[in-house]
Parts: structure tokens; C-alpha cells; sequence
């Protein structure tokens, strides 16, 4: 082949819709060597109508993991059950586009010839097409699966991708579905809030989603999660519906199973999820539900301190230890889970195996990638571990302080403004450091742009050391109390 053949050929290929065009960069998804259990998985035990879908992504990925044998393997199984199940010829497309694209990577020309072939018929009776492609809902719903499967990184792309597609084709079920689920996903990232069910796009999309679509299992948990702390018996009427219509499909059950856990059925929650975790082993949330589970029973455990309900010791080491190997495993399956993370070096804590869990947040809070966030979290639990299972009440202030600088208005945040006002008052409470406890509700204050409370705790603060003799470097410089 000639140069100009190549380069007419390279152009050609261009113009295809496929992942192979998407603009998708490796280094983006998360968690990459993962993805294929979970697609196979889905293929494994999720609606017919999707294997191709799940098929043509597995194909990619296969493709971005340097193995093109497995990528063609799939993408011909793909196009197999296309045919089978006798779909349209516009169903083709992102299929045989892939296609060629692979046999073009394999240098197969000739059969990149015959699936070029392919699309140019399809799309000669598609009005406004060009030669080999075309802008129909069914090319970004393909895409938009296709970001959403990827992962985290993709979600505002799979967003955009299903607005396009049901612009076109409003009441398709396939698109209406997957908008709801990322909308879930998006809602569910962003823990700087909390989106009421009457507020909620997730939940407006869900009911539709149900609607179009009323025995879509996966839909029906994600709506009851939504709606469990606000209208409980329609919350549990879905969670009863989706077990009987998707008893052992793991996709369904380990939602489920979440719902009896915020519920507080600990017992039902865990033969759920162990049931599960059988059919999907190596499935990292499922573990790490299962560690959930386990920790929230462990607390238990120890909040029954006296009298014949006392649990022993041996005991609570056994929950512990089974809280690390769920959260270890959760952690290795996904190591992008941060949380999974966080509970493991927790675990450890209770575990009194400090120095693991000081490696675990030490690695975490070295990690330049996190979100600020996750970072938030690492902050607030490390300083946590450190007040309580270090007694190191300083280095937690610093941890609490740092967390609570960052300005994303989340339970974290929360959380480390109320552990150091506890500090604080103790502090106050006991007559010992006063001076220090004045520094921190300065600081609170501070941050919350409270000046002249600020002010007040600062001259307050001054004033203590003042009269101790033992003026802080900080007061000295005339620092700003941060």
C-alpha cells in the first residue's frame, strides 16, 4: 500500500463513530485492569438487550490492554447476536466500525475493506449521513454506555451522550435507563450536598426509567436507595419487587442489600451480600459492603460494655480481623476505592494494628491524584485514628485543621469542626492549655469568616499566654491563627 493509501485509509477510519474515536484516553479510567470482570459479569447476568453493548466496550478495553485477539473475539460475538436477534442495521454500526478498526490495528486490510464495506451500505439509507457514519440516538447511546461503563472520569461525557441520544429517540428505555444511572452516580460523587428526592434529577429519571421499563430490577434499587430515608414503604415495596423479579443477579442484590444495611438490618444485609459475593467474587463492592456490614457490627460490639450482654475480646478480634480481609479485598480489587482504603486502615485500628494503619493513610495522604475530596476524608479519618487509637491529640488537631481548610461543604468538614470544638471545650472544661483551646475555636471562627468571633477568641488567646509567660512563636510573628 502506498502512502497516499495509508493516509486515505487513516482518514477513512477517522471518520467512524467507535471508542476507537471517542476521544478516550487510557490514562483517564480508573481502575482498568477491572472493568472486564465487571462486563463479563454483566454479560454473565444482566438483560439480553445489552450483551452487545457490554460486548463492543470489552472489545475496546481487550484492544487498550494490547490484546486485539480477544478484542475481535468479542466484537464477532457481538455481531453474531446482533443478527440473532434480528435488530436493525443501524444496530450495526458501532459494531462493525470497531470491527474494522481492530482488523486495521491487526494490519488486516482486507477485511478493514469489508467492514467499511458494511457501514457504507447502512449508511446510504441513512438521510444526512456521510459515507461510512452517522449522527443517530443510537451512536451516542452506544457512546454514552460506553462512557458510563468506563468509569468515574466519563460520567459528565456519558451525561451529554444520553441528552443527545434521547433528543432523538425520547422514549427509548435502553437510553432513559442509563441517563438515571448516571444521574445516580453523578448525585451520589458530589458529597458536598445532599439532594433531597423531591429535588432530585436522579429520581425524577428512575421514575421514568421504571415507567418505560417496569421490570428493570437495577433501576428499581437505585430508586429505592434514593427514596429510603423519605417515603420508606415505597422504598421497601421496590426492594421487595426488584428480589423477586432478580433474586441472584449480584448487579441488583448488592443494592439491596445497601438498602437493609442503612436500614440497619445488619444479619439480612450480609446473607444478601454473601449470596452475592458466590456469584461475583471478585467484585470490589461487594466486599467492601460485606466490611461495612462487619464494621457496623463491631461497633455494636463494643458499645456493650457491661453486664452478660459483654462481648469478649477473642471475639471482637474475629469481626475485626474478618473487616480486614473484606476491606483488603475490596481495596486490591479496586485500589482507586479510597473509602474501601480508609476502612481498612480503620479496621486495622480497632484491630490495634497501628503501624498498618499508619501506612495506609501515610500512602493516601502522599497520593497527589486524589480529589480534594477524597483528600478531605483521609484528613478527617486519619485524624480521627490519631485522636483515638494513637492518643495523639495534636497531630489529629493538625489532620482536623487541614480537612477542615478545605472548603467543600461535606460531612468530613463536619465532622473534623466538630472534633476539634469537643478538643477545644475539653480543653476549656478542664483548665489545662487553655490557651491552645482559644487558638482553635480562633481558628474555627476563621474559617467560617466569623471575624470578630475571630478576634474575640484570638485577644482571648493572647491574652493567656500573655499572662503564663509562654507566648507562641505563632503570636509572636503575628501570625494569622490558621
Amino acid at each position: 500500500m502506498s502512502v497516499s493509501d495509508k493516509a486515505d485509509l487513516e482518514a477513512k477510519m477517522r471518520k467512524l463513530e467507535c471508542p476507537f474515536t471517542w476521544d478516550i484516553n487510557k490514562d483517564d479510567i480508573n481502575d482498568l485492569d477491572n472493568i472486564p470482570e465487571k462486563l463479563l459479569d454483566r454479560v454473565k447476568f444482566c438483560p439480553r438487550k445489552y450483551h452487545a453493548t457490554y460486548l463492543n466496550i470489552l472489545a475496546f478495553v481487550s484492544h487498550l490492554m494490547g490484546n486485539n485477539e480477544s478484542a475481535l473475539e468479542f466484537l464477532l460475538r457481538a455481531e453474531t447476536l446482533l443478527k440473532a436477534d434480528r435488530k436493525a442495521e443501524t444496530e450495526f454500526l458501532v459494531t462493525c466500525s470497531n470491527l474494522a478498526w481492530v482488523y486495521y490495528q491487526s494490519g488486516n486490510l482486507s477485511d478493514v475493506e469489508t467492514y467499511l464495506g458494511k457501514l457504507e451500505k447502512i449508511c446510504k439509507g441513512i438521510p444526512g449521513s456521510s459515507q461510512y457514519s452517522c449522527c443517530l440516538p443510537v451512536i451516542h447511546g452506544e457512546k454514552a454506555w460506553t462512557f458510563l461503563r468506563l468509569g468515574a472520569t466519563f460520567y459528565e461525557r456519558a451525561k451529554d451522550s444520553f441528552q443527545k441520544a434521547l433528543e432523538g429517540d425520547p422514549d427509548n428505555a435502553s437510553f432513559n435507563v442509563g441517563y438515571a444511572v448516571v444521574l445516580y452516580r453523578l448525585e451520589g460523587m458530589d458529597r458536598d450536598k445532599r439532594v433531597r428526592p423531591e429535588a432530585s434529577e436522579a429520581v425524577a429519571q428512575l421514575r421514568k426509567a421504571l415507567l418505560l421499563d417496569p421490570t428493570d430490577a437495577e433501576a428499581m434499587v437505585l430508586l429505592a436507595l434514593k427514596l429510603h430515608n423519605s417515603r420508606k414503604h415505597e422504598s421497601m415495596k421496590l426492594i421487595e419487587d426488584a428480589l423477586q423479579l432478580s433474586p441472584d443477579v449480584p448487579q441488583v442484590t448488592r443494592y439491596v442489600a445497601k438498602y437493609f444495611r442503612a436500614e440497619g438490618s445488619l444479619d439480612t444485609s450480609l446473607d444478601i451480600l454473601r449470596r452475592a459475593v458466590q456469584l461475583a467474587p471478585n467484585s470490589s463492592f461487594l466486599h467492601h459492603q460485606i466490611g461495612l456490614c462487619l464494621k457496623q457490627q463491631l461497633a455494636r460490639m463494643f458499645q456493650t460494655k457491661r453486664g452478660a450482654g459483654r462481648v469478649p475480646a477473642t471475639l471482637k478480634r474475629a469481626k475485626a480481623a474478618e473487616c480486614i480481609h473484606h476491606f483488603s479485598k475490596a481495596a486490591e480489587l479496586k485500589p482507586t476505592n479510597i473509602h474501601a482504603r480508609v476502612n481498612l486502615a480503620e479496621a486495622y485500628g480497632e484491630n490495634h494494628q497501628l503501624d498498618e494503619a499508619e501506612k495506609i493513610f501515610t500512602d493516601l495522604l502522599q497520593d497527589g491524584s486524589l480529589r480534594d475530596s477524597d483528600k478531605q476524608h483521609c484528613h478527617t479519618s486519619y485524624g480521627a485514628f490519631l485522636l483515638y487509637k494513637r492518643k495523639a491529640e495534636d497531630c489529629a488537631i493538625a489532620e482536623f485543621k487541614t480537612a477542615y481548610r478545605m472548603q467543600i461543604q461535606s460531612l468530613d468538614r463536619k465532622q473534623a469542626g466538630k472534633k476539634l470544638r469537643q478538643i477545644a471545650e475539653k480543653r476549656l472544661n478542664t483548665k489545662q492549655r487553655v490557651g491552645e483551646a482559644f487558638e482553635i475555636l480562633a481558628f474555627l471562627s476563621t474559617e467560617d469568616k466569623q471575624e470578630r468571633q475571630a478576634e474575640e477568641y484570638t485577644r482571648r488567646a493572647r491574652q493567656y499566654f500573655a499572662e503564663m509567660g509562654d507566648l507562641p512563636a505563632a503570636f509572636e510573628k503575628g501570625m494569622k491563627l490558621k
